[in-house]
């Protein structure tokens, strides 16, 4: 079964595990969408959303916003959340973590993912995921710039279509950075409904229309140091 129901009279638990370097829309997103969802009363259930780091105080996104963290990587509540979702950075630290084998986060995700109902990520937080093994078996998206950094994960197959999100199982990952309103909406339909999600649409005024066009780049050589 792709969504549980183990843990009904409790709030729905929505983690997004955190370092220094995080991208601030890869995490703004889906705290502004999941955060609607908590004003739905038709979805009978709380909703709770904890930005999880290794230790209390404050992390710094990658443009320099200092934010508190909220639990922490051994709490109770983080450990056992019903929604994981893990989000791009930097590349450098995304290497520093994929290079330490005892890395916290790393430990983190691996724990709180296998006992979520929804592992999900969006940009390049998709290759720290597969990092843990929980895409294995997978079709996943991430940013059209790291389609090339997997691979070290034979086992996860990237789709090279720029998809917005894509689910695979109860997996759902994003594309790059903006992909998280999209993903964070599509997750609110699969949850709740398309009556919350469109709830949700229309209180964001979420119809983009964007005031330039372009096309996506090509890919190269993978950014992240020690998978190129």
């Amino acid at each position: 079964m792709e969504t549980k129901t183990k843990r009904p009279q409790e709030p729905f638990t929505i983690v997004i595990p955190i370092y220094d370097g995080v991208d601030l829309m890869d995490i703004a997103a889906p705290r502004e969408i999941f955060g609607w969802l908590a004003f739905d009363k038709s979805f009978h259930r709380d909703v709770t959303i904890l930005f999880v780091g290794e230790h209390e105080g404050t992390f710094t996104t990658n443009n320099g916003l200092k934010i508190t963290i909220e639990a922490t990587f051994t709490d109770d509540i983080a450990l056992n959340p019903n929604l994981i979702w893990v989000p791009g950075g930097r590349p450098e630290t995304l290497a520093e973590i994929i290079s330490d084998p005892k890395s916290p986060y790393t430990a983190f995700v691996k724990k709180a993912g296998s006992n979520a109902d929804w592992v999900c990520s969006v940009c390049e937080g998709a290759i720290l995921l597969a990092n843990t093994g929980l895409l294995n078996g997978h079709k996943i998206t991430t940013h059209w710039k790291f389609v090339n950094c997997f691979g070290r994960y034979p086992e996860v197959t990237v789709v090279k279509d720029n998809l917005r999100y894509l689910k695979s199982g109860n997996r759902v990952t994003g594309g790059g950075i903006s992909s998280g309103l999209d993903e964070a909406l599509y997750l609110v339909k699969l949850i709740a409904g398309e009556a919350s999600a469109i709830k949700i649409q229309q209180t964001m005024q979420y119809y983009p229309d964007p005031p330039v066009k372009s096309k996506i780049p090509k890919a190269g050589a993978c950014p992240v140091k020690g998978l190129a």
